[in-house]
């Protein structure tokens, strides 16, 4: 994606329609196994003030405010704030709330101490050591979940090269380690494998093709990608398998 912010609030604003949820059966279990993992890596929740950076519809924030004394979310999507406020009022939860930011843009002052953990998972919101010294002035632990290199989907490795597009993991936890190198911290790192399916209708699937091919600087090219389509869906839904290789990252603060 070229990361701008225009490009940015279009593509998670689209993916809101359909971004997994806090409480959902397989949302549940793979959070559920990233928590255990970041435990072993001695990072526990219990009785923390949580700060949930790019928190979309609060998989991670309304998860842990079971555990958490409080849980602030922070997400430059206006889609992914209403699911949250939705799910949290859904589920009466009393101790976490969510703020309309883009991270760089807020105030650090504002957050300085008020937070143990700051936790930031799959998104573009942290790539620069200005945004992890604003995280580690929060809280002095902070944990970072991003891609790790690689991703691959073959229908959307199919669009992309027949648009000019090359289909390729986010920059992700490479950059944050990198600017944790050049900061001299010491972090942990664990790399883990995902995957999952998605099954939607053709429309569904064309739109978010066409906002992906978008924020990459391409027009998408209908009558192709809709003839695809009608060829692989099954009962009016296009399937989809994506694989992916996670980083779990974490440190203290200096």
């Amino acid at each position: 994606m070229k990361g701008t912010r225009a490009n940015e609030k279009l593509f998670w604003n689209n993916r809101a329609r359909n971004y997994p949820l806090p409480f959902e059966r397989e949302t549940f279990a793979k959070t559920g196994r990233i928590l255990r993992l970041l435990e072993d890596m001695g990072v526990s929740f219990k009785g923390r003030r949580l700060l949930d950076i790019g928190c979309g519809t609060g998989v991670y924030s309304l998860r842990l405010a079971k555990t958490a004394a409080s849980a602030l979310g922070v997400d430059s999507a206006p889609e992914m704030l209403k699911i949250f406020r939705r799910e949290k009022r859904l589920r009466g939860i009393k101790n976490a709330a969510c703020a309309l930011s883009v991270w760089s843009a807020m105030p650090a002052e504002l957050l300085a101490g008020r937070f143990d953990i700051a936790l930031a998972s799959m998104t573009m919101a942290v790539k620069t050591k200005a945004d992890i010294l604003k995280m580690e002035k929060a809280a002095p632990r902070c944990v970072y979940i991003g891609w790790a290199g690689v991703r691959r989907n073959a229908l959307l490795e199919n669009v992309y090269a027949k648009h000019g597009v090359k289909y390729q993991a986010p920059e992700g936890a490479a950059v944050v380690l990198k600017a944790l190198k050049e900061l001299s911290r010491a972090p942990k790192v664990r790399l883990i494998t995902d995957s999952w399916e998605k099954k939607a209708s053709i429309a569904d699937t064309l739109r978010d093709i066409e906002v992906g091919l978008k924020v990459n600087g391409a027009r998408m090219d209908r009558p192709w990608v809709e003839s695809l389509l009608k060829k692989m869906a099954r009962k009016g839904k296009v399937r989809q398998v994506t694989s992916v290789r996670k980083a779990l990252i974490t440190w203290r603060t200096a």
